[in-house]
């Protein structure tokens, strides 16, 4: 009986595709759904760090596979704790100074911070009641957004912790996704 369903949804599926001349396989318009709705709901944080030490009176930006654990607030409220996306370092021509590996060339740490929740599958009533009450929405207006903290991965394994406390403004606009914060060239002291 099981295969029987199966056979039938995979035929369904190959017939509801139609082939045109020297064209892949399409789906009929009359299959797909439209939203009537035009609204859009903030979700996204976006923004660029560039570490960097200073040897010689010169800046040499840190070089690492990613930003980790980098813990950013809104108004004062957690936003959530994020991770920057992973950048291909064999491709960057570095050398290592205090503990660090680091280049001359400008390395960006580009980080996408969407809204979470602590969990991700809700079971229990309690559960979805913490999460509407501890649920940040940032309906259109002026907030401020505040980068407290980020571990970086030192070449002998150890994690840093950096505290650039950087404050800027941050604008939500209706029906907009997500905002766009800044480049943040952060000074790391040793």
């Amino acid at each position: 009986m099981k295969n029987t369903f199966l056979i039938l949804l995979f035929i369904g599926i190959l017939t509801s595709c139609k082939k045109e001349s020297n064209s892949p396989y399409t789906y009929s318009s009359e299959s797909t759904i439209y939203s009537e709705s035009t609204s859009t709901t903030f979700k996204e944080i976006l923004f660029i760090i560039k570490p960097y030490i200073v040897i010689n009176n010169q800046k040499e930006y840190l070089v690492a596979e990613s930003i980790n654990n980098l813990s950013l607030k809104v108004n004062n409220s957690i936003w959530g704790n994020f991770q920057s996306l992973t950048i291909d370092t064999s491709r960057i021509d570095k050398k290592i100074i205090n503990n660090y590996l680091v280049s001359n060339s400008s390395v960006q740490y580009t980080v996408i911070a969407s809204q979470q929740s602590d969990k991700d599958t809700l079971t229990t009533a309690g559960e979805y009641s913490d999460l509407i009450n501890n649920f940040l929405t940032l309906k259109p207006g002026d907030y401020i957004c505040q980068i407290d903290y980020f571990d970086i991965k030192l070449i002998n394994s150890q994690i840093k912790r950096i505290y650039p406390m950087i404050t800027v403004p941050l604008e939500v606009k209706e029906n907009v996704k997500s905002s766009y914060i800044g480049e943040f060239e952060i000074e790391i002291k040793n």
